[in-house]
């Protein structure tokens, strides 16, 4: 494989945490890092393939030792990943729980306003 094929699924890859997470990162292990939990360990270890296997590209001796097939699996796991993630979905689900989270607070405020006037004997 040619360093631009490393570029190339470097830039894809990139381009999907974009869309799929908005991670905004000018190379592949920034964006792994910024994901961070986001994703699962599966995913990282293909970015970890990908990662080295572009850093051995470069060296000349180092890059006949790159496989290729490794790397196309590796992309292929990251790729199947972001495919399962649904933007849309995932930007519900944080305002969904930050709603309930706020309910959740409101409530306990009111409970310890009336356990404190049952306390006080004013209700």
């Amino acid at each position: 494989m040619s360093d631009l094929d490393f570029n190339a699924m470097e830039q894809k890859a990139l381009g999907a945490l974009r869309l799929k997470l908005g991670v905004k990162a000018r190379d592949l292990p920034r964006a792994m890092k910024r994901a961070g939990r986001r994703l699962p360990k599966d995913a990282h270890r293909a970015a970890d393939v990908m990662i080295a296997a572009q850093a051995q590209a470069g060296h000349p001796k180092l890059a006949r030792m790159v496989d290729g097939l490794a790397v196309d699996a590796a992309a292929a796991r990251l790729h199947e990943h972001l495919a399962k993630i649904d933007p849309k979905e995932r930007r519900k689900d944080i305002i969904l729980s930050m709603l309930g989270a706020q309910a959740f607070n409101i409530l306990a405020v009111i409970a310890l306003v009336v356990g404190l006037l049952l306390w006080r004997g004013l209700l």
